[in-house]
């Protein structure tokens, strides 16, 4: 017995010892930038533009707020008291869930909020969809149940893929899709491509920031645009593909979609290039704590400034009241993100939506 208490506790001592390590060299990493990289086939739609920032060690660097995520942090978060915890407790309100089939089925432009950061757009005909986690993903809570709308999708085009994160970039709603639309394109950052191929045999892109992706036809326009977040799937593979948003443009609409980011002059960045926005799809939950999530993911007030900035004619919310990320309610995203629009007389201009709700054009 003395024997295997021994040796459990020499396992458990490697065990804390080596994450003792891998701290420490978090705390002491730096990210600097060090050259620009784009995919060179593509077009880059803003004047001037270097590239992507690139790094010593080959990361992706946020161009106005370099970040690097650290376990310290994620640990101090994960360790500490949630102060709303019986508020998100008590929050019995949930998003309604209603019936896709009608707008997957038809050939109406338009959008459909598929829950979370999932949309499906169509555009002239173009069936478009963006960061699609159906079913129940790995590792993540739902607050609300619904089945995957894959089956009702008769075709599709396009699947844009914002960043690495599990619940944006989900391995096997990807691969169902894939095998179910061999003739899909995906599309994403830079290396992104890379993943996709280890995935399926499908076409696929990676492009840089303000880089517009090549496609078969001219029907759609879709650029990849900066935003300020970070990308990581396991230990050692940090910011080593490429996050951000997209711009969809066909039928005389611009849509922004803005994937996960944090607040900055990206927003205003976008509306110089593309200045006659329709609709501006952007993440307003898991927020808090402000001190941990603030680099990474907007907050409602944020949201309406990015909006503002934007100059967009519509704020359509995402990112809130489908899946347990952080430490406020469910209802609270939303609830504030009224306040704020009530306040600056934008309530005119907000959308929100019941899961696999849809507008059209």
């Amino acid at each position: 017995m003395k024997k295997w208490l021994k040796r459990i506790g020499i396992v458990f001592s490697i065990i804390f010892a080596a994450l003792g390590i891998y701290i420490f060299l978090e705390e002491i990493d730096k990210s600097v930038i060090k050259t620009y990289a784009r995919n060179e086939e593509l077009t880059t739609v803003k004047p001037n533009w270097q590239g992507t920032p690139v790094d010593e060690k080959n990361r992706f660097v946020n161009h106005e707020f370099p970040f690097l995520p650290r376990a310290s942090e994620v640990l101090r978060w994960q360790l500490s008291s949630n102060p709303q915890k019986l508020e998100k407790q008590n929050d019995k309100e949930r998003l309604q869930v209603l019936d896709p089939t009608e707008f997957l089925q038809n050939e109406k432009d338009g959008i459909i909020w598929l829950g979370h950061a999932s949309f499906f757009i169509r555009l002239d005909g173009k069936n478009i969809l963006i960061d699609p986690v159906f079913g129940k993903p790995s590792f993540i809570k739902k607050y609300v149940d619904f089945p995957s709308p894959v089956e009702k999708i008769k075709r599709l085009d396009y699947v844009l893929i914002s960043h690495d994160h599990r619940d944006h970039c989900d391995e096997n709603t990807i691969k169902e899709i894939a095998k179910k639309f061999p003739e899909a394109r995906f599309y994403g950052g830079l290396r992104m491509d890379e993943l996709f191929k280890t995935w399926f045999p499908n076409e696929s892109q990676g492009a840089g920031w303000f880089q517009q992706f090549k496609l078969p036809d001219e029907k759609v326009k879709i650029t990849f645009l900066p935003v300020r977040h970070w990308c990581r799937r396991g230990l050692s593979d940090t910011n080593h593909r490429l996050w951000g948003g997209f711009i969809v443009q066909g039928a005389g609409k611009t849509i922004y979609f803005g994937g996960d980011s944090g607040f900055g002059s990206h927003y205003k960045e976008t509306a110089e290039i593309f200045p006659e926005i329709d609709y501006f799809l952007i993440g307003i939950g898991a927020f808090k704590p402000r001190w941990f999530m603030e680099a990474n993911h907007n907050s409602p007030e944020d949201a309406m400034k990015a909006f503002v900035d934007s100059k967009a004619k519509t704020l359509v919310p995402m990112h809130y009241g489908t899946f347990d990320l952080s430490d406020e309610s469910p209802s609270e995203p939303l609830r504030l993100l009224k306040e704020e629009m009530q306040k600056n007389n934008l309530s005119n201009k907000l959308k929100p939506m019941n899961i696999n709700e849809s507008i059209t054009f």
